[in-house]
């Protein structure tokens, strides 16, 4: 009984030894090898997480204290191995990380590309993405790292894996988007999608907004974009490192859940026209949105600035912003709240209209130059 006690009572004292990351004592018969150089232990090793996988590795004395630490998966790194690369700016790459690392410029550029065309397909029905005011360039750790340190720039996060900086020439919104050399694949697909939510952002969401938006949420958002495309591609390992990030504190779990619940174009009119600065626990919260801000989008979009288009012959119901205490209908270009009276140019003339009560597809109204009431109903 005393010597199954013994056991059982190392065998704990390893374990609490591996969690917390210390050296294990090595048992002289124990036939494990290291997990770098392949050789048996020597008195002590190591147990060391890979931060790719997530497993435990036990590594010996020699290469924990003889190699440098791979940039991504954070074990010593072979240096004897074909695969073992040392970048320019100090970091290393495993050879086993370094044959996923996209390196070149070229093959980066097409990549962004890549994922900007993935993600037009997959939110189609909702969304674009820039693609005319954009470039994209590779850059390593340091220069990534001294664009954080420019004026206007001075948000760091604890993962530098790319920047989007904004830019304007004669009125016009133009986007660079810089992206860290060295990455493995996924990661590297994961970060453009990322970036391309902020040019995104900068396309689609007003100043004022801006000025409310938090910007843990914006990166929530962003973040999002990266969670959805890994998940149509059902990359659960690239999806799970996403959650881990810490840097939106919080928020990108509040996105998700949102966008689970409510859909993806809830998610967008919040970004656009939402009230709160970040999302919270609940989720309901998605579709607190200023109704005026919205309008105006549809107003917007019937007849863009600097494009007049002529009314039209007859009072037609345009669209309608569903919310059940505010709902708001576009009329001719004019939004109207139930109560609301107001002229409407419709041809070459003007009609006194008021909205008497708005529901999911349609508005009626009254005429109040003949005392007629009219119900139109939306278009599907």
């Amino acid at each position: 009984m005393k010597r199954k006690l013994a056991i059982w009572t190392r065998r704990l004292c390893l374990l609490l030894c591996v969690l917390a990351g210390r050296p294990l004592l090595a048992a002289a018969a124990d036939p494990e090898v290291c997990a770098i150089c392949g050789q048996p232990f020597g008195d002590i090793y190591y147990a060391l997480e890979d931060k790719v996988t997530l497993e435990k590795k036990h590594v010996c004395k020699t290469c924990e204290q003889s190699y440098p630490v791979c940039f991504v998966c954070g074990l010593p790194a072979n240096t004897n191995l074909a695969g073992f690369k040392a970048l320019p700016d100090a970091r290393v790459l495993c050879s086993r990380d370094s044959a996923t690392a996209v390196l070149q410029e070229e093959e980066g550029k097409q990549i962004c590309r890549d994922v900007r065309d993935e993600l037009n397909r997959l939110f189609s029905r909702f969304t674009t993405f820039p693609e005319t005011n954009m470039t994209t360039r590779m850059v390593d750790r340091v220069h990534l790292v001294e664009l954080f340190n420019l004026a206007g720039n001075d948000y760091r996060c604890p993962n530098v894996w790319g920047i989007t900086e904004t830019r304007t020439n004669h009125n016009r919104r133009f986007y660079v988007i810089s992206l860290m050399s060295g990455l493995p694949r996924p990661w590297f697909e994961a970060t453009c999608a990322h970036e391309l939510g902020h040019a995104w952002v900068g396309d689609h969401v007003s100043a004022a907004r801006k000025a409310v938006l938090s910007r843990d949420a914006e990166e929530g958002f962003c973040e999002l974009l990266s969670f959805l495309l890994m998940d149509s591609r059902n990359d659960e390992p690239q999806q799970a490192h996403i959650l881990r990030n810490p840097y939106t504190r919080g928020q990108i779990d509040f996105f998700v859940a949102a966008e689970r619940i409510y859909g993806f174009n809830e998610i967008l009119d919040w970004m656009q026209f939402g009230i709160d600065d970040r999302l919270s626990e609940d989720p309901s919260r998605i579709r607190n949105i200023s109704q005026k801000l919205a309008a105006n989008r549809w107003l917007n979009a019937v007849a863009p600035a600097g494009s007049p288009r002529p009314a039209p012959n007859a009072l037609v119901l345009k669209a309608i912003i569903w919310d059940p205490r505010h709902p708001t209908a576009l009329i001719n270009n004019r939004p109207f709240a139930v109560g609301e009276q107001a002229t409407v140019h419709v041809g070459t003339t003007n009609v006194l209209v008021r909205c008497l009560g708005i529901t999911p597809d349609s508005v009626q109204l009254r005429i109040v130059n003949t005392d007629r009431e009219e119900t139109l109903m939306l278009n599907p």
